[in-house]
């Protein structure tokens, strides 16, 4: 049986973890990082990068590269166009109104481009373990949408995962937090990552966990702390020199990667020095920028965003219906959660101290890998107990809706609400079904619709219909209708919010299997290539250091197999040529070693 993975698909950095002998541990990927940046990259040949050399690309190349997906996967593009406008990769908005990333006159759908990171992801986990993985467990912010969550599994499917659950990230810590403490408490988990803010209420009693209350804000990360930082040089750049470079995609990245980097810096020293040399250019010649930025600055150019940390808290409290004194204990989570103002406003407001034993960009990955251990039963009698993020409802007559699962509902839960007709012999009742908590239709998320058609003729308001709501574990929905004098039965699984459809997943899975089969081939054929390099590499040395002890003869055969061989490896593109070409230039190696070995012996 394959080991089920635990993963934190996150914003700017992606960790994956599994269970050892009933303790979590976190994988190491291919270049020996504990994590992996969110990052893909593209390049003019074709080839596709993940992590750390896709990262390394943005400065270079930002069209052909890809970050933040996840503050896009399952928004439409008209919901994104603020985010839209600060990302150096050309968005566009598709057929179905969601968001595509364009590359090389191809367009990805954000599903897609995450299924890259956890395709990578999943090559780190089995070359980690030895063995093949096809089940995972993957983790969302608590305020995702049915929407978002839909479009995250789907990119699970694409990379050839099962997901066999989906949890919320402050949750997933939570359950380390219990896995690792075991007491009765009620803990606030504080989770401030690259794109997403969230705040779980989570009430611990030894082995059993309840979430009480989640709140969270889906555009709210440190990459919008990022982007604040690059509004300020944008404008030190245009007082200083006169140059508008919100529009240079190349010049922007380059003061993000500084923004990210100053930030960082930050958090240990109370005073960076941000230094880009030939920045842009003009007629006049280079342009640098040199600025100097405190840390008291920085806060205060970030004191907003930090405030709307705390209103999500306290409204997260009131739903809980608890007050600051009932908080035990506050957990960090998440990378931005290192920021000393951050540290200090959270401790000034819940009053305690803070928990800062665990990893913050580790800790929800080994959550997931608990709940992984829960399933396949290496992790005993641990119960954690999630809630819907939204109230789930369906619109009834005068465009209201009527919720049927609140906010904070525990989770799996399903609720039933009966409707009838409005007018008189109507055949048709249609179920159009809405995420959100507005008492007006048109203010909630449309999750989708479907009508039950062949009612039997009735006055208006005699037939009797029930509408069943089902939410299962995963936090995703499954709705149903059921005449209750004919036994007419409607359904609808709201499955496909990202306008990827049952041949979409099947086109996208079969394109990422063939690219892992492209991949596995190339990596092969560089293989033998460096077997290749390496034996000229040796008869080079040879030619040189063995050049007094070579007659004119000799001199001339190896000087010919060197230059057929460059020659050879420059052309060869296919395996079986290269291996043929290796055999060959290991004969002419061996031949040559013996030709100077029986030379010194002559001469001895």
């Amino acid at each position: 049986m394959s080991k089920v993975i635990g993963i934190d698909l996150g914003t700017t950095n992606s960790v994956c973890a599994y269970m050892d002998g009933g303790e979590p541990r976190v994988l190491i990927n291919e270049e020996g990082q504990r994590v992996t940046p969110s990052v893909v990259g593209f390049s003019k040949s074709g080839e596709r990068f993940v992590g750390d050399i896709a990262k390394r690309q943005m400065l270079i190349n930002p069209e052909a590269t890809i970050h933040s997906v996840k503050r896009f996967i399952g928004r439409r593009h008209r919901e994104a166009r603020d985010d839209i406008a600060k990302m150096s990769c050309s968005i566009v908005e598709t057929r179905d109104g969601d968001i595509g990333f364009e590359v090389a006159e191809r367009t990805y759908g954000a599903p897609e481009i995450s299924a890259m990171i956890l395709q990578k992801l999943k090559r780190s986990a089995e070359d980690f373990l030895g063995a093949a993985v096809t089940d995972a467990i993957i983790t969302v912010p608590a305020h995702f949408t049915d929407r978002q969550r839909q479009a995250t599994k789907d990119a699970g499917t694409i990379a050839g995962l099962n997901v066999v659950r989906i949890i919320n990230e402050p949750t997933a810590a939570a359950l380390a937090y219990l896995h690792e403490r075991r007491r009765r408490a009620t803990i606030a988990v504080y989770d401030f990552g690259g794109g997403t803010f969230d705040i779980s209420v989570v009430d611990i009693d030894h082995d059993v966990g309840e979430v009480r209350a989640t709140r969270g804000d889906n555009t709210l990360g440190g990459g919008d702390i990022d982007n604040l930082l690059v509004s300020w040089l944008l404008r030190e750049v245009l007082d200083e020199h006169g140059i508008d470079l919100s529009t240079d995609k190349a010049a922007r990245q380059r003061l993000r990667d500084a923004a990210e980097r100053a930030k960082v810096e930050l958090s240990a020293a109370l005073e960076t020095e941000i230094h880009l040399p030939f920045l842009t250019a003009t007629p006049t010649g280079p342009k640098h920028l040199q600025r100097a930025l405190s840390r008291a600055q920085f806060e205060a150019m970030a004191q907003p965003l930090f405030d709307r940390t705390l209103e999500e808290c306290r409204r997260a409290l009131a739903d809980a219906r608890l007050t600051i004194a009932d908080i035990d204990e506050v957990v960090l989570v998440g990378g931005s959660s290192r920021i000393p103002r951050i540290k200090e406003m959270v401790r000034d407001f819940f009053e305690r101290p803070l928990n800062q034993t665990f990893n913050p960009d580790e800790v929800v990955a080994v959550g997931a890998a608990i709940q992984a251990g829960i399933l396949e039963g290496d992790v005993k009698a641990v119960t954690l107990l999630d809630v819907t993020s939204f109230s789930l409802g369906l619109e009834v007559e005068g465009r209201r809706m009527a919720k049927l699962i609140p906010k904070n509902t525990v989770i799996p839960a399903h609720r039933s609400q009966f409707v009838s007709t409005v007018i008189d012999n109507q055949k048709t009742v249609k179920v159009h079904v809405l995420q959100g908590e507005s008492a007006l239709a048109n203010e909630n998320v449309s999750l989708g619709e479907f009508e039950l058609c062949g009612i039997a003729p009735a006055p208006r308001g005699a037939p009797r219909i029930e509408v069943r709501f089902v939410i299962d574990a995963n936090g995703i929905l499954n709705v149903g209708a059921r005449d209750s004098r004919t036994g007419l039965v409607g359904n609808l699984t709201i499955r496909a919010p990202t306008g990827m459809s049952t041949d979409d997943l099947e086109r996208a899975r079969g394109e990422a299997i063939e690219h892992e089969q492209a991949r596995a081939r190339l990596d092969d054929v560089k293989e033998v290539r460096h077997q290749v390099e390496r034996i000229l590499v040796a008869l080079e040395a040879m030619a040189r250091d063995q050049a007094a002890n070579l007659d004119r003869a000799g001199a001339h055969q190896l000087e010919h197999a060197i230059k057929r061989g460059r020659l050879a490896l420059g052309t060869a593109s296919e395996r079986r040529p290269l291996e043929d070409l290796s055999a060959w230039l290991r004969q002419v190696q061996a031949h040559m070693s013996e030709r100077l070995s029986n030379r010194n012996s002559s001469v001895h």
